[in-house]
């Protein structure tokens, strides 16, 4: 690989490593591989207890364009937020690090942001599963659904929103860097960092472009943020990420209804979700709903966070019919 290409990459990849051995050469071998070739590889090591740091030395000792950090077990947010310092990419791309992504997907998406000015290009997802079955309850598709066109960024969200299909996993769109630099978002070092990052940036954005392909190949395994037991951790994390966009919201105008609309769905996956805690944590959470997010609180959700048995026996019934 060219010197200067490497030194002025159009792409840098983020990726984030905790324990993932087992998938990690699959993941690397998906960025190694694009076809878009002047990319810079930012890997970051974040305290793995397995064999991960030793793959990751092992790759970039065969190509010359994957960096390695390494740090004490700080958290994905925190390791992104490294990865974000370090780039120097016109471009910048958040990955998984026991995902795939497909061989054209960078190619394919900085063409589209080269070619109309965009802020952000997103693009859809296929799901697979590793070593569960686990109903995720919703899907990565969008295709069909939108126009091929310039979106304005509160355009495009609400238009998302309105069916359902607003995704926040930064693993969905290339993303400006210029444009990260300009609105100064770093994530935050909570679970569900995603639903904050993507939210306001997504809002934020002026020029914003889709590509009508499933990109991106997310493994669903055990173990993972998404399909670890629910604890008032999550919940936390939840009320953190609503007071935050609160906060955005009470000093931008501006973006104050759309940030409604995020505020109503998290609240509402919160507290439903909630049901799965002990009586006294549930209570809890029902009063600070109540207190402070009674605008965006469905009843449903506070009867089944409440009564449990209630969400047991509706499932009861439809498995009957």
């Amino acid at each position: 690989m060219d010197k200067n290409l490497i030194e002025n990459p159009k792409v840098s990849v983020i990726i984030p490593v905790y324990n993932t051995e087992k998938y990690l050469r699959e993941a690397l071998d998906s960025i190694v591989n694009q076809t878009l070739k002047e990319i810079e590889i930012i890997t970051i090591n974040d305290g793995s207890t397995d064999s991960s740091l030793d793959v990751l030395n092992e790759y970039a000792q065969k190509d010359n364009r994957i960096i390695v950090f390494s740090q004490e077990n700080k958290g994905q947010a925190i390791a992104r937020n490294l990865g974000i310092e370090k780039s120097k990419g016109r471009y910048v791309y958040f990955f998984d690090s026991d995902d795939i992504l497909l061989p054209t997907a960078l190619e394919e998406t900085y063409n589209k942001c080269e070619k109309d000015n965009l802020d952000l290009c997103f693009f859809d997802a296929d799901i697979f599963y590793d070593d569960i079955k686990y109903d995720l309850h919703f899907d990565y598709k969008r295709c069909h659904l939108l126009e091929d066109k310039i979106y304005d960024g509160i355009e495009i969200t609400n238009i998302l929103l309105d069916i359902n299909k607003f995704r926040a996993s930064p693993c969905l769109y290339l993303l400006n860097a210029n444009f990260l630099k300009e609105i100064k978002l770093a994530f935050k070092n909570v679970i569900y960092e995603d639903e904050l990052f993507g939210s306001l940036l997504y809002i934020q954005a002026k020029r914003v472009g889709f590509i009508c392909q499933s990109f991106f190949l997310r493994r669903v395994r055990s173990n993972s943020t998404i399909t670890k037991s629910y604890s008032t951790r999550n919940l936390n994390s939840y009320f953190y990420i609503l007071n935050q966009l609160i906060e955005f919201s009470n000093e931008n105008n501006y973006y104050k209804k759309t940030i409604d609309r995020f505020c109503k769905n998290i609240v509402n996956v919160a507290v439903y979700r909630a049901n799965s805690l002990r009586l006294n944590e549930r209570l809890s959470c029902v009063i600070i709903s109540l207190s402070k997010y009674h605008t965006y609180i469905k009843i449903k959700s506070i009867i089944v966070c409440i009564f449990p048995f209630i969400l047991k026996k509706d499932k009861r019934v439809q498995s009957n019919e």
